[in-house]
C-alpha cells in the first residue's frame, strides 16, 4: 500500500496554469486527522474569498466538518455522496448544476466518489467519469475540485488510479502536478474495453422494432420474478426501453437482451452493432435544441449504475438495478 509521504514527494505549489479553468486535484489522506487537515484548508480558503463551497462526502465525514467548521459550516452546502453518486455517471451533471446555480464566480467542491466498500464495477466506473470531468470542464469556468481518497480503506489500484486521472494533488495546503496523469490523448477512452461475463446464465431476448412492446412486457414480467417492487421495476423496465428503442434507431435495427442476477443486484444488458462515439453521452440535461443522449440520460437517472463498452464492432450497455 502507498502511504502519504510516498504520494507526496518533490511537492510544489508553483503550478502556474492551475489557476484558471478548472483544477481538478486529489487529496490522499489517512484517518480521521488527515481528513480534516486536507479538507478544512481547502474549504476555509474558499470561504474567506467568498466563494460557494459544495461538499459531497458520505454521512459519517459531514458530521466532524460541521463540528471543525463551527458556524461557519452555515456557509458551506453539504450533499450524501452515496446517495448522489451511487451511480457515478450523475456526478457530472450534479457538478455543472452547481456551477449554473452560481453563473460567473468561482466556486469549489469536495468530493469523494470513490469509498471503501465500493463494488468493483462501481469502481472502474468511478475511476472512468474522474476522467470524463477533466475533459466536461477543461476550457470552460474557473472552478477548484478536491477528490479525496482513503489511503487506509482503499487499495493500491484506486490509489494509482486517482493520480492518472488527476492533473494536481495536493500536499500540505498547496499542490504538485501528478507525475502519472494521462491528460487528452493518453487516457483510455470512456468506452474502450470488456465488461466481464455474466457472472451466472442469463436469459437472452433478441429484438427488432416491432418487439419493443412484448420486449417491455418481458421484462416486467422477469422483474418481478427477481423481487423488485413496482417501482423499481418500472425503472428497469424503462431502462431497457430507452436502450432497445437506441438499438432500433442507432444500431442496426435491433440488438440482443441478456437478463440475469448477482446477489441482490438485477443486471440487464443490451447490445447491438452499433458504436457510441459521443464521450459524454447520457451526461448532459437534455434540451430541446439538443435531443442526442436523452435516452442514456434517462438511463443513468433511474439505474444504480451504468455500464458502457463500445467499438467499431458493436456496443453493450450493462445496467445494474438492486432489489433492496
Amino acid at each position: 500500500m502507498l502511504s502519504s509521504s510516498d504520494l507526496c514527494d518533490d511537492a510544489r505549489s508553483d503550478v502556474s496554469d492551475a489557476e484558471r479553468g478548472f483544477h481538478h486535484q486529489t487529496l490522499f489522506y489517512a484517518g480521521e486527522a488527515g481528513f480534516l487537515r486536507g479538507t478544512l484548508a481547502f474549504i476555509a480558503e474558499a470561504i474567506s474569498a467568498e466563494e460557494p463551497v459544495l461538499v459531497a462526502v458520505g454521512s459519517a465525514r459531514v458530521a466532524p466538518l460541521r463540528d471543525s467548521l463551527g458556524v461557519d459550516a452555515e456557509r458551506v452546502s453539504f450533499a450524501d455522496m452515496p446517495v448522489l453518486g451511487r451511480n457515478p455517471a450523475r456526478l457530472i451533471p450534479a457538478w455543472r448544476q452547481f456551477l449554473d446555480e452560481h453563473e460567473g464566480r468561482p466556486v469549489r467542491g469536495v468530493s469523494e466518489s470513490i469509498w471503501p466498500g465500493r463494488s468493483a464495477a462501481e469502481l472502474t466506473e468511478c475511476e472512468r467519469h474522474e476522467s470524463l470531468m477533466n475533459l466536461a470542464f477543461d476550457g470552460g469556468r474557473t472552478w477548484r475540485l478536491l477528490c479525496l481518497y482513503d489511503l487506509d480503506g482503499l487499495d493500491e489500484q484506486a490509489i494509482s488510479a486517482a493520480g492518472r486521472s488527476h492533473p494536481f494533488i495536493a500536499h500540505n495546503g498547496g499542490y504538485r502536478r501528478s507525475e502519472t496523469y494521462l491528460g487528452e490523448g493518453d487516457a483510455p477512452g470512456p468506452f474502450e474495453g470488456a465488461l466481464p461475463p455474466p457472472a451466472s446464465s442469463p436469459t437472452e431476448v433478441s429484438f427488432s422494432g416491432a418487439d419493443l412492446t412484448p420486449l417491455r412486457v418481458r421484462v416486467r414480467e422477469w422483474a418481478a420474478g427477481g423481487q423488485l417492487d413496482g417501482e423499481r421495476a418500472e425503472r428497469l423496465v424503462l431502462a431497457v426501453n430507452e436502450l432497445a428503442t437506441n438499438s432500433v434507431r442507432h444500431g442496426g435495427g435491433g440488438g440482443l437482451l441478456l437478463m440475469w442476477r448477482e446477489g441482490e443486484t438485477l443486471m440487464c444488458e443490451v447490445r447491438d452493432l452499433g458504436q457510441i462515439e459521443e464521450p459524454l453521452v447520457g451526461l448532459r440535461r437534455p434540451s430541446p435544441d439538443r435531443p442526442s443522449g436523452r435516452g442514456l440520460w434517462l438511463v443513468n437517472q433511474v439505474c444504480d449504475l451504468v455500464q458502457i463498452r463500445s467499438a467499431h464492432t458493436g456496443s453493450a450497455v450493462r445496467i445494474h438495478l438492486r432489489s433492496v
